[in-house]
Formats: C-alpha cells, sequence, structure tokens
C-alpha cells in the first residue's frame, strides 16, 4: 500500500495505456496516492475524447495504444496545458521533438519512481500558473 501523497489528492488522472492489467495497477496505485478521479483509455481517439470532455489534472501516456502511437494525445494535453509523464516500453527517441523534454519513464518501472515524477509535474515551480 503506497502513502498518500499530497500533491496528487483529488487529482483527476488520464491513464493513456493499452495493457489492461497494467492500466489497472496504476489505477490502484494512483488511488492509493490520494487520487480520487480516473479515465482510463487504451485507444487514441478514447484519450483525444476524455482529454475535451473531462480535462484531466496530469496524465500518464504510453506511445503506443493498440499499434497507434500517441503523439496526437500527447499534442492534446499539451496544447491543453496538461502536464503528463510519458510511461512506455517504446525508446524515448521515438518522441517527437515536441515532447522530449517531458519526464519519461520505460516500462518496467518502479512504483515510486512514477508517483513522484507526479508529484514534480504538480509541483509548483514546474507547472505555469499553478501556486
Amino acid at each position: 500500500m503506497v502513502q498518500s501523497m499530497g500533491g496528487l489528492s483529488g487529482r483527476r488522472i488520464l491513464i493513456a495505456e493499452d495493457e489492461a492489467l497494467l492500466a489497472m495497477a496504476l489505477e490502484d496505485l494512483l488511488r492509493d496516492a490520494g487520487c480520487e478521479d480516473f479515465a482510463i483509455a487504451g485507444r487514441v481517439e478514447d484519450a483525444l475524447e476524455s482529454i475535451r470532455t473531462q480535462r484531466p489534472d496530469l496524465a500518464t501516456l504510453d506511445l503506443d495504444l493498440h499499434g497507434q502511437h500517441s503523439f496526437a494525445v500527447a499534442d492534446a494535453l499539451d496544447d491543453g496545458g496538461v502536464p503528463f509523464v510519458i510511461v512506455s516500453g517504446c525508446k524515448p527517441d521515438v518522441v517527437p521533438a515536441r515532447h522530449r523534454a517531458r519526464p519519461y519513464i520505460g516500462k518496467p518501472f518502479q512504483p515510486a519512481d512514477l508517483l513522484q515524477t507526479l508529484c514534480n509535474l504538480l509541483a509548483p515551480s514546474t507547472v505555469p500558473g499553478l501556486k
């Protein structure tokens, strides 16, 4: 069980992940850390719809969703000012130049690394306008 992490408490999270077991594990991990509202999207079009209709506070993004690159999802998150971390088994060099500065966590990963990265994304010094 993960101790609640203050920065994640009550946050709305988009989990863009096509592996159902991993998506459920991420949801459990984030719920234990205090997140309360989740959208899980296994396809690019579902993730884009979730961004349009439920604006998340932050997101985890797999680069390959059912064989389709999720670069359009990364663009939509960025355009909407939604911080995100790339969590992928793809090599980091496939990330478009626009998103290469984003946090990248390779699969498999340590849960604590993901939680710390998400908290860092919500720190006032890293998110413009957040105080």
